[in-house]
C-alpha cells in the first residue's frame, strides 16, 4: 500500500503540472491579448501547415475545450485514484487500477501540452510542421498500448505459472470428416503439384513451391487445436493463431451450437462458451473430443468457484 501511495504522489504531481500547463494556455492568450494579431490560424491541413483563417475571438472556444478537457480530466483522476486507495476495492481491481492511473495521467498530460503547443502555433500564425500529428498520434496511443501490453503480459504470466507447474488434461478437436477431407486433400494436392514438376523436368517450379508452402503453413497448423484444463482456468491453443485463456469463474454459459463462423474448432457440432473478462463480454467455440468428460470436468470447476 506505501509503494501505490508513493506511485499516486509522483502521478499526483504531474497531474497537478497538467492543469497548470492547462491553466496557463487559457491565461496567457488573455494576458497578452493586445499583442495577438487580429487574425489568427483556427485550421492545419495534414502536413501540419495554416490553411484557413479568422478573427481572434476564435481563441475563445479553445479556451473553453480546454477548461472543460481539464474537468473531465480531473473528473477521470479523481474517480480513479478514490477507488484505488480505497479499502472496498478488490485487490485484482486495485492491481488493474494501478496500471490505468498512470496511463489516465500520462494521457492528459500530452493533450494539454499538445493544446498549448496549438495555442501558441495560433495566436502566433506559425505552422504546427508536419511531425506535429505523427508525434502527437503516437504520443497519446503509447500510453494506451503499453496498458494493454501489461495487463495481458500480467494474465499470460500467472497462467504460465501455472502451466509450468500442471500437466493440464488435454482434449483435441473433434475434426468433421468432410472439412478433414478438404484441409488434408488441399495440403495433398498442393504437395502433388510440386512434387510433378521435379520428377518429370527436374525443375522446381517455385511459384508453385512457394504456394505449397505457404498453404501447409496455412493448413497444417489447424490439425494442431488443443484445448486444455488446468486447476483455475483452460487453455484453448490454435497453434500459430494464438492462444485463449478462460477462468472457470468467468464463464457465464455453455451450450451446444452448429455455429459455422470462424473459431478453434474444425466440427460443426461445437460448444459456444460465453465469458466475461474484465466486465466484457466474449466467446469462444470449441468441439472438443469427449465431450461428456470435457463438460463434468468444467462443472465440477465452476460448482467449486461459486
Amino acid at each position: 500500500m506505501e509503494k501505490i501511495e508513493k506511485k499516486i504522489r509522483l502521478y499526483n504531481s504531474i497531474h497537478r503540472s497538467s492543469i497548470l500547463i492547462g491553466i496557463l494556455t487559457v491565461i496567457l492568450p488573455l494576458v497578452f491579448w493586445k499583442q495577438i494579431p487580429d487574425r489568427i490560424a483556427i485550421h492545419y491541413n495534414a502536413a501540419g501547415a495554416v490553411d484557413n483563417w479568422a478573427d481572434k475571438t476564435s481563441i475563445i472556444l479553445v479556451m473553453f475545450c480546454i477548461a472543460v478537457l481539464i474537468g473531465l480530466m480531473s473528473i477521470a483522476v479523481y474517480v480513479v485514484k478514490t477507488n484505488l486507495l480505497s479499502r472496498y476495492t478488490k485487490e485484482d481491481e486495485k492491481t488493474e487500477l494501478t496500471k490505468v492511473y498512470p496511463m489516465v495521467i500520462c494521457m492528459n498530460l500530452v493533450i494539454q501540452l499538445m493544446f498549448a503547443y496549438i495555442m501558441l502555433c495560433v495566436t502566433t500564425g506559425h505552422n504546427l510542421g508536419k511531425f506535429f500529428f505523427p508525434i502527437v498520434l503516437v504520443a497519446i496511443f503509447t500510453p494506451m498500448i503499453l496498458f494493454v501490453l501489461r495487463r495481458t503480459k500480467q494474465k499470460e504470466c500467472k497462467y504460465q505459472m501455472i502451466e509450468e507447474r500442471e500437466e493440464g488434461i488435454v482434449y483435441k478437436s473433434v475434426v468433421d470428416w468432410w472439412l478433414g477431407l478438404i484441409l488434408g486433400g488441399t495440403v495433398l494436392w498442393m504437395l502433388y503439384l510440386t512434387i510433378l514438376p521435379i520428377v518429370k523436368t527436374g525443375k522446381v517450379e517455385w511459384m508453385i513451391t512457394v504456394c505449397t508452402v505457404v498453404t501447409c503453413g496455412i493448413l497444417i497448423p489447424l490439425f494442431r487445436i488443443r484445448y486444455v484444463l488446468y486447476s483455475e482456468h483452460m487453455l484453448v491453443s490454435c497453434s500459430i493463431y494464438g492462444k485463449a485463456r478462460i477462468c472457470y469463474k468467468d464463464i457465464v454459459e455453455i451450450r451446444p451450437t452448429k455455429n459455422p463462423i470462424s473459431s478453434a474448432s474444425l466440427s460443426l457440432k461445437r460448444l459456444q462458451i460465453d465469458y466475461m473478462e474484465n466486465g466484457v463480454h466474449r466467446m469462444v467455440l470449441i468441439s472438443p473430443v469427449r465431450r461428456k468428460e470435457f463438460l463434468e470436468y468444467i462443472k465440477e470447476k465452476r460448482e467449486k468457484e461459486v
